[in-house]
């Protein structure tokens, strides 16, 4: 039995090393390569407060909001260049806190889904109670619709902050801005913490209709943590929270103060005029919030906001109440 010398056997194991090399070569380069996980968050699917799956393949450049309360926190974590558009409401200094954020930015678009369709965002974030057969119409035309709850709580609202961060690929931002929410908050509550229960005032709202916001609405939440207690909060609510409020009932509960509307629709001086209408109301002339000279019109855009501002509307209606605190 021959053997091949030792310098063979090396070439030989060598050639085999090479066709081996050669034929893992030629396999690997048929198959797909591996692709880097993406950093940035994205393709991302999510389902949105109302049950429906949104899918976005990329971080959104270009987003529209339709939501007073999206307006607020988007205006606060992006830069103006990544809406494509901005609602009317949202520029206006009566009703938004962000107006002056808003300024600038175009086109100025309403509820209009051709307009929406024509700009063809990447992201259009509505409120959850916003037109059925209009959403449908976006998705129908392939755009992705996010729709958001309006929150009634802090927890809401921090939620709310944290979705939009990650729909919009800023979770930084979002965390930054609920901090900045959070550290406000404590503050104010440490302040309010200083007043005994039993030397807290009490208020409502009275609008030009006769009603006040009971106690399942952002008002009461804005009451409390402003140390006020809400004099309506346990009286029976109807749409929308409203608790009717008759003049005699305003009258026997007569609260410490009495906070009147910031603005009234359709008339420029209309908030100073229902002002005066109270204060000068015969019915009315024995309430300690007029007689004590404790009538007070309020912001609108603090009084309807339910984004995080409404921590600053909390701290408005504290420095009325309490000033001496302050």
């Amino acid at each position: 039995m021959h053997t091949l010398p030792k310098k063979a056997l090396l070439g030989v194991f060598l050639v085999l090393i090479v066709v081996f090399s050669l034929f893992a070569g030629g396999q690997a380069s048929t198959s797909q390569p591996v692709l880097p996980a993406p950093s940035d968050g994205f393709p991302l699917e999510v389902v949105d407060d109302l049950g429906s799956s949104v899918l976005l393949d990329r971080k959104p450049e270009t987003i529209v909001s339709l939501s007073l309360f999206s307006d607020e926190i988007l205006l606060e974590m992006l830069p103006a260049s990544r809406f494509a558009a901005i609602t009317s409401l949202a520029q206006s200094p009566v009703y938004s806190n962000v107006a002056q954020k808003a300024q600038g930015i175009s086109p100025v678009i309403e509820f209009n889904t051709e307009t929406i369709i024509s700009l063809y965002p990447d992201l259009v974030i509505a409120a959850n109670w916003s037109e059925a057969d209009k959403i449908a119409q976006l998705r129908q035309a392939g755009i992705q619709v996010y729709q958001i709850d309006t929150p009634f709580n802090i927890e809401g609202v921090r939620r709310g902050i944290e979705r939009l961060g990650t729909l919009t690929g800023e979770p930084e931002a979002a965390r930054n801005l609920i901090a900045s929410m959070d550290s406000r908050l404590d503050s104010l509550t440490n302040v309010i913490a200083t007043i005994p229960q039993n030397e807290r005032l009490t208020a409502l709202d009275y609008n030009t209709w006769g009603t006040a916001n009971g106690g399942d609405t952002t008002w009461n939440l804005v009451l409390n943590l402003a140390g006020i207690t809400n004099a309506v909060a346990h009286l029976e609510a109807g749409d929308f929270g409203q608790v009717p409020l008759s003049k005699e009932v305003l009258v026997d509960l007569d609260p410490d103060l009495l906070f009147l509307p910031g603005y009234i629709w359709g008339e420029d001086d209309g908030a100073q005029a229902f002002y005066d209408q109270v204060r000068n109301d015969p019915a009315l002339t024995g309430l300690k919030a007029i007689t004590n000279d404790a009538l007070f019109i309020f912001p609108e855009r603090l009084k309807g906001t339910y984004s995080h501002y409404l921590v600053e509307a909390a701290e408005h209606a504290a420095r009325i109440a309490y000033p001496q605190l302050f």
